[in-house]
C-alpha cells in the first residue's frame, strides 16, 4: 500500500493515469510538473502541486517532507535529437536531472520505482529478449535512461532504498499521443502499408498494466535493485493489430500489403536520398528493417517473482483507444 507519493512527470501520458489511480486509492499525492496550467483541473484540491524542472536544482528543492515513494516519469522522450545541443539536452534531463532529484528528495523516500525503456537494449529485432539480454543502446535515449537507471541503482544501494527499473516497450492507451495514436491515424486515412505478409510480431504494453505493475512492486524487498521488462503479455502481429484498429474505427480490414522486393527498392531509394540531402527520408533501410521485423520481450521474470499478471491488453482495451481518439479527432 502507497502511503504519501511523489510523481515526477505527473501530467505525462503515464504520469495522468497513474496519479487518476493514486487518487482512487486516497494515496497522498505530491506531483512535480514543470508548469501548473498543464494539470488536470479535476486534481486541484486532491493533489499537492509542485512546480519545478529537475534540470534546476533549485527549483526542486521544496519538494516536501514525510514522502516514502517516488515514481520518477520526468523525461525527455520520443523525439530524436537533430542536433548536438538537443543531445546534450536529453542527457540534461533524462541522467542530470535524475541527480538532481536524488539530491532534493526527503531522507523519508524508501522506494523509488523508475520508468525506463526497451530501447537500452538497442534493438530492432530479436525474440523474447528479457532482462539477461546485453543492454546496448544506440540512441542518446537509450544511453540516457540506462544511465538513469544505474544512478538509481547505485544511490538506493548507498542509502538503503529499495530502487525499481521499469523496462518497457511502446506504451499505448487512451490519452497517448505518440506512435500508437499515429498508427491509428494513418489506419483511419488509409494511408497504413503492410511490408510483406504482416506477420513480423510487437511486444507492447497498456498504460493500465504499467501502472499496476509500478505500485505492485512497491514494499516489495525482493524486487530490490532489479529491473523488470513489462509487457501486455501478447505478442500482437502487425496484421492484428491493422484489423483490430480498422474494426474499432468502422473501417473495412483490406490494409495494402507492400511485398518486400519492392519495399527494398524503395529502402535504397531513401538511402541514397537521404545521403543527397543530408537528412532522413520517412522510409529507408532503417525504417523498413523496424517495420518489416518482430522485436518482442518477455514479462516472465515480474510474473514469476511476485506473480504479476498483467489485466489489460489490445483485444479488451482498443474500444476505449479508439473512442478517445475518435473524440479528439471530432
Amino acid at each position: 500500500m502507497v502511503n504519501n507519493v511523489l510523481v515526477t512527470g505527473g501530467n505525462s501520458f503515464i504520469g495522468i493515469h497513474l496519479v487518476n489511480e493514486l487518487i482512487r486509492i486516497n494515496a497522498s499525492i505530491t506531483v512535480l510538473v514543470r508548469s501548473i496550467a498543464t494539470v488536470p483541473k479535476e486534481w486541484i484540491g486532491r493533489v499537492k502541486i509542485v512546480e519545478g524542472n529537475i534540470t534546476n536544482n533549485n527549483s526542486i528543492l521544496n519538494i516536501g517532507n514525510n514522502l516514502d515513494t517516488v515514481f520518477h516519469l520526468a523525461a525527455y522522450v520520443h523525439k530524436i535529437p537533430k542536433s548536438s545541443t538537443e543531445k546534450r539536452y536529453v542527457y540534461a534531463v533524462n541522467v542530470d536531472g535524475t541527480r538532481n532529484l536524488l539530491d532534493s528528495i526527503p531522507n523519508s523516500i524508501k522506494h523509488i520505482v523508475f520508468f525506463s525503456s526497451v530501447s537500452v537494449y538497442g534493438k530492432d529485432a530479436g525474440k523474447n529478449l528479457d532482462e539477461f539480454t546485453a543492454t546496448d543502446p544506440v540512441t542518446p535515449y537509450g544511453q540516457s535512461k540506462l544511465e538513469a537507471e544505474n544512478i538509481i541503482k547505485r544511490w538506493g544501494q548507498e542509502k538503503n532504498v529499495n530502487t525499481i527499473s521499469l523496462r518497457l516497450p511502446l506504451v499505448y492507451g487512451y490519452g497517448n499521443k505518440g506512435n500508437f495514436d499515429k498508427l491509428i491515424r494513418a489506419i483511419n486515412k488509409n494511408l497504413f502499408i503492410i511490408i510483406g505478409n504482416g506477420s513480423s510480431k510487437r511486444s507492447m504494453v497498456y498504460v493500465g498494466n504499467v501502472v499496476d505493475a509500478a505500485l505492485a512492486v512497491v514494499h516489495r524487498k525482493e524486487v530490490n535493485c532489479k529491473v523488470y521488462i513489462v509487457t501486455d503479455g501478447v505478442d500482437y502481429t502487425v496484421k492484428d493489430m491493422f484489423k483490430l484498429i480498422a474494426k474499432g474505427l468502422g473501417k473495412k480490414p483490406s490494409p495494402f500489403y507492400a511485398p518486400i522486393g519492392i519495399a527494398k527498392i524503395l529502402a535504397i531509394i531513401g538511402d541514397i536520398g537521404s545521403k543527397m540531402i543530408r537528412k532522413p527520408l520517412p522510409f529507408d533501410s532503417d525504417v523498413l528493417r523496424k517495420l518489416s521485423s518482430s522485436l518482442t520481450f518477455s514479462s516472465r521474470r515480474i510474473q514469476e517473482d511476485i506473480g504479476f499478471k498483467p489485466k489489460y491488453n489490445l483485444y479488451n482495451t482498443i474500444d476505449e483507444t479508439i473512442k478517445w481518439y475518435k473524440n479528439r479527432e471530432s
